[in-house]
C-alpha cells in the first residue's frame, strides 16, 4: 500500500453517490556461503502465530516446538573481546509458524542482532539462506520469508554476520478450510475499508454514471499483499439487475478471507450498462486502468488476479478479458459460470473471434461450471470446455446440481462452493501455467532501494525496504521488465526469457535523480 489514505493514493478517488437499490501477497531468496568454525550458543523462547480468526477448523501437516537454540560459529577465543565486539548472533524469532489458508500466506520477517560479551545488542549486516527451497524463499538481505504455499513442513533458516552463524526454524502449516461468508454487504458510499463493499468513481469519470465496486477482506491491513477476484455483472433479466451493485459470485467464492473483490462494469457514453456490451474499447481501457490503480493503492498481488463472471460476466472473462494480448496478460485464472465465449449470437461478432480470444488463456487455470437443471447455460459452457481442452489447456468443470441459470448456488450450496474454492485456492497457491521474475534494485553502493516500481506488461509491483521484488504469475516467454522510481533514475529495461522457468537475480541500479 502506497499510503494509508484513500483520497491521495494511486490517482483513485471515491465520489459520494447514492447507491442503486439491490435485489433480494514478495521477496526472493539468494544464498551466501557461510564460514564454519567453533561454536557458542544462546537460547530464546518463541511460539507459533495466532490462528486466523476466520478459520473454523484446521488440519496441520507439521508442528514446531516452543523453544529453539541459536548456535553461533565464531573465529578465535570468545571468552574475552574488545568492548562492542560481536561474539554471538541471535535471531528474532528463533522459530515461526507460517499458516497457509485459502491458498495464501503472508511474508514472515526474521531479524538478526549481534551480542557482545556482556550480552548487549550490536547491529549487524546479515545474510540469510533457506535450507529447503521447496518450502519458500528468503531474501538474502532483510530476512523476509515467503512460503511457496504449496509445500508444508519445517526448515532451518541460516544467518551469517560478522563471521558468525546461527539458525532459526520456520514451519509451514496448511489450513484445511472451506470458508463461508455472511450475507454480502450492500454497495455503499464512503472510503474503502476492511469488510465493506464500496462504490468507487475514477477521477476521469466524475460527474458521470460510471463506477465500480471494491471489497477489501476483513483481514486487510496496509503493507500486505492480497489476491484479488475481478468480476463483471450478468445481464439484466428476471431478478438480476445487471448492476455492479448486485454482483455476488466473487464475494462468496473467496470466502471473505484474504481476497479482495473488484467488480468492474461494461460502459458506454458515460454510464454503466446493465445489458449488452456497450463501448468495448472503453470497457477494456476501464478494466486495465482501474485494475492497475486498485492493485497499487491497496497492496494487491498483480500475479494473483483471477477474472470471473456469471452469464454475461462469464462470456466477458474472454470477450473483454482476453480481447487482446495486453489485457489477456493480466490474469492468473478464469472462472466462467453459465456460458462461455464461443460461436454464439451472444457477442457482437457472433463468436467469430472466440477461438482467438480463448486461445490467449495459454495454459493457465480455468473453471467452467453451469446449472444442471433447466437452462443453466450448459450448451455454451460445454462448447467452452471443448474449445479450451482442444488447445490442450487444463479445465475444471462442475454441473451444479439442482439449479438453472443462476449464481445463487455460490451462497446457498456449500458443497458446490467448496469445489470451486478448492480450485481457486490451488490456483492461487501454485500459479499454474505461469513463471516468475525475482530480483533486486540497488544503488551505486549496492544497497537496496525501496519503493521502486517494477513492471512487465500489466504486472507492476514495488520493491521492499531492502530493494527486493517478485513479479509472479507471468505468462512464459520473453518479458520486458522495467524499473522506475519517484526520485531516482533506474538502469534500462531488460528483456528476460522465462519460457522454461523462473528468472532469478534480475537486478536494476537506481541513482542520481529523475
Amino acid at each position: 500500500m502506497r499510503a494509508p489514505g484513500w483520497w491521495a493514493i494511486g490517482g483513485v478517488a471515491v465520489q459520494a453517490l447514492t447507491g442503486c437499490p439491490t435485489s433480494a501477497g514478495d521477496p526472493t531468496a539468494s544464498t551466501s556461503e557461510p564460514a564454519a568454525t567453533s561454536t557458542s550458543s544462546t537460547s530464546t523462547t518463541g511460539g507459533s502465530l495466532a490462528p486466523d480468526p476466520t478459520t473454523s477448523s484446521t488440519t496441520t501437516t507439521s508442528t514446531s516446538t516452543t523453544t529453539s537454540s541459536t548456535t553461533s560459529s565464531v573465529t578465535g577465543d570468545t571468552s574475552t573481546g574488545p568492548d562492542g565486539a560481536v561474539v554471538a548472533l541471535q535471531i528474532d524469532p528463533p522459530q515461526l509458524v507460517v499458516t497457509v489458508a485459502s491458498g495464501w500466506s503472508f511474508p514472515a520477517q526474521f531479524h538478526a542482532v549481534g551480542l557482545d560479551e556482556r550480552g548487549h545488542e550490536v547491529p549487524v549486516e546479515a545474510e540469510w539462506s533457506l535450507a529447503e527451497p521447496a518450502l519458500g524463499t528468503i531474501t538474502r538481505h532483510g530476512g523476509t520469508f515467503q512460503a511457496s504455499n504449496t509445500t508444508a513442513g519445517a526448515a532451518d533458516i541460516l544467518v551469517s554476520a560478522a563471521g558468525l552463524q546461527t539458525t532459526a526454524q520456520v514451519t509451514v502449516e496448511f489450513v484445511d478450510d472451506a470458508p463461508g461468508c455472511p450475507p454480502r454487504p450492500p454497495l455503499t458510499d464512503g472510503d474503502p475499508a476492511p469488510g465493506a463493499f464500496v462504490k468507487v468513481v475514477a477521477p476521469e469519470y466524475r460527474g458521470t454514471g460510471v463506477y465500480h465496486g471494491l471489497y477489501l477482506p476483513p483481514d486487510w491491513q496496509p503493507g500486505r499483499r492480497y489476491p484479488v477476484i475481478v468480476e463483471s455483472p450478468c445481464n439484466k433479466y428476471g431478478d438480476f439487475t445487471g448492476k455492479v451493485d448486485d454482483a455476488t459470485l466473487g464475494y462468496y467464492l473467496a470466502g471473505c478471507r484474504h481476497y479482495a473483490w473488484l467488480v468492474l462494469p461494461y460502459v458506454e457514453a458515460g454510464a454503466n450498462l446493465d445489458y449488452g456490451w456497450g463501448d468495448v474499447p472503453a470497457t477494456i481501457a476501464y478494466w486495465q486502468t482501474q485494475l492497475g490503480r486498485t492493485v497499487d493503492a491497496f497492496g494487491l498481488d498483480p500475479g494473483a488476479v483471477v477474472v470471473a463472471g456469471f452469464s454475461r460476466g462469464a462470456i466477458g472473462t474472454s470477450f473483454i478479458g482476453l480481447n487482446d494480448a495486453t489485457i489477456a496478460d493480466a490474469w492468473l485464472g478464469f472462472v466462467m459460470h453459465s456460458h462461455a465465449d464461443v460461436v454464439t449470437p451472444l457477442t457482437p461478432d457472433q463468436g467469430a473471434g472466440s477461438a482467438t480470444r480463448m486461445e490467449r488463456v495459454r495454459g493457465r487455470a480455468a473453471w467452467l461450471s453451469w446449472g444442471a437443471a433447466g437452462d443453466g447455460g450448459a450448451a455454451n459452457s460445454l462448447k467452452g470446455v471443448e474449445l479450451l481442452t482442444g488447445f490442450g489447456y487444463p479445465v475444471t468443470t462442475l454441473a451444479v446440481p439442482g439449479v438453472g441459470h443462476t449464481d445463487a448456488w455460490m451462497a446457498d450450496d456449500p458443497a458446490s462452493r467448496q469445489a470451486a474454492q478448492q480450485w481457486l485456492f490451488a490456483t492461487v497457491a501454485a500459479r499454474p501455467g505461469t513463471h516468475a521474475i525475482r530480483g533486486r534494485v540497488v544503488d551505486g553502493a549496492g544497497h537496496g532501494v525501496a519503493d521502486a516500481a517494477i513492471a512487465s506488461g500489466l504486472h507492476v509491483t514495488r520493491t521492499d525496504a531492502h530493494g527486493y521484488y517478485a513479479l509472479l504469475g507471468l505468462l512464459p516467454g520473453l518479458r520486458e521488465v522495467a524499473c522506475t522510481h519517484a526520485t531516482l533514475t533506474c538502469s534500462e529495461s531488460q528483456v528476460i526469457d522465462i519460457t522454461a522457468g523462473d528468472a532469478q537475480d534480475v537486478e536494476f541500479v537506481a541513482g542520481g535523480g529523475p
